[in-house]
């Protein structure tokens, strides 16, 4: 075979191989979404011509039947017709052309699956990095649930340790409260029984000093009374006085025959002398005869209660008799001279009782105060000469002095 004759059909078995090897990729192709065959798909581009897998096969088909021919055409043939050069030499273009179109289709798309790779491994990248986060966001929590998981047991027999022991302690507490509320209500019984106690001695108090009140009131009654009764306003030391012109006349002893013997030893006492307190046997004031008279000028305006009238007892008598001794005596109350007198009370003197004998008058204390007292014996015990009078006291209330406008 000639260089001019194994130009073509070299062409054309260098081309048919490959023709055949990018036939089944080509054929792999995905099928548009019209719904057309694999042989509408555009695969490039031939001078101004598109060319499809179909077209690419249609040319391998060609370029096999060229070669074939070619190989069964003896060398003389190579002389053929100009026309089986001329279209075998376009064949092998072409095919030559679609190889590097396919060529080039193989480095774009070479170039897609890099950028699909690069884009797959930066988004798996993305999402190793969120699920990291996801993981570091997760294992606190999943570190928390183990913690908690195991100490969970641990916590729950604590927890029950506790229960018991506060549970102990609150019955061992519950316990001590009921004693104490025990001893509380029996210290606030004992506090109740206490206060009535108090209560009662308080009442007994009050009553207690309500009766030593009423005692003291009746001791100072008694003592204003004792002081009413033993108060002597018939005191010569206290200024009481005795009024000669209205009292009667001393009994005069020289009549008698002893007393004419022992006329300087035998002088009578004057009347003042029931005024003081020496009542010893003999110191006494005879008034002449069985009846008589006697006015005390008082020291001060009295109201009058009493009067007390003293005579020895026959036990200290001289003679051994109290014959002289006044038995019937009237009581008057009169302020000045010439006033009319005012009967304040009648009164017998008992020789056969106390030497000493107080008489209350009626209607004691008197409301009218009086600056005299007199004292008439109407009788004596049977002595018709004298009568001895050895004491006389008035007892009664000072009035109280009057305004002076």
């Amino acid at each position: 075979m000639g260089k001019g004759e194994g130009g073509p059909l070299a062409a054309a078995q260098l081309c048919c191989p490959l023709s055949l090897q990018l036939a089944c990729p080509l054929g792999g192709f995905p099928r548009p979404t019209s719904g057309k065959g694999l042989g509408s798909h555009s695969v490039g581009t031939v001078g101004n011509k598109h060319f499809s897998c179909s077209s690419y096969r249609s040319l391998c088909t060609e370029v096999e039947l060229v070669a074939r021919f070619l190989r069964s055409t003896p060398s003389s043939a190579g002389q053929g017709p100009a026309k089986w050069r001329k279209k075998a030499t376009e064949a092998a273009r072409t095919v030559f052309g679609l190889a590097c179109h396919a060529a080039g289709a193989l480095v774009s798309l070479w170039r897609h699956l890099m950028s699909m790779c690069v884009f797959t491994t930066q988004k798996m990248a993305l999402q190793k990095k969120r699920f990291l986060e996801v993981v570091f966001l997760l294992l606190p929590l999943a570190l928390a649930g183990v913690y908690c998981g195991t100490s969970l047991p641990v916590w729950t027999t604590r927890a029950k340790g506790l229960i018991e022991e506060l549970t102990c302690a609150s019955a061992a507490q519950l316990k001590i409260l009921r004693s104490s509320r025990a001893l509380l209500a029996e210290q606030t019984q004992k506090m109740q029984l206490l206060l009535q106690e108090v209560a009662q001695l308080t009442a007994e108090i009050r009553s207690g000093k309500k009766e030593v009140w009423e005692v003291n009131q009746a001791v100072s009654d008694m003592a204003s009374e004792v002081y009413v009764k033993t108060s002597d306003w018939a005191l010569k030391s206290s200024g009481a006085t005795i009024d000669m012109q209205r009292t009667s006349e001393t009994y005069d002893c020289k009549k008698e025959w002893i007393c004419r013997v022992l006329w300087f030893f035998c002088t009578a006492n004057p009347p003042d002398t029931i005024l003081q307190p020496d009542v010893s046997p003999g110191n006494c004031w005879p008034l002449q005869g069985h009846q008589g008279q006697v006015v005390i000028r008082l020291p001060a305006r009295v109201h009058l209660t009493a009067v007390s009238v003293q005579h020895i007892s026959k036990d200290v008598s001289p003679s051994g008799t109290v014959i002289s001794a006044p038995r019937d005596v009237a009581v008057f109350g009169l302020d000045a001279d010439g006033e009319e007198e005012a009967l304040l009370g009648t009164f017998m003197y008992n020789v056969a009782k106390e030497a000493i004998q107080t008489f209350p008058l009626k209607n004691a204390p008197l409301p009218r105060a009086f600056s005299y007292i007199k004292l008439l014996v109407k009788s004596n015990w049977g002595n018709p000469a004298y009568t001895c009078i050895y004491r006389v006291q008035v007892h009664g209330k000072m009035a109280k002095p009057e305004s002076v406008d």
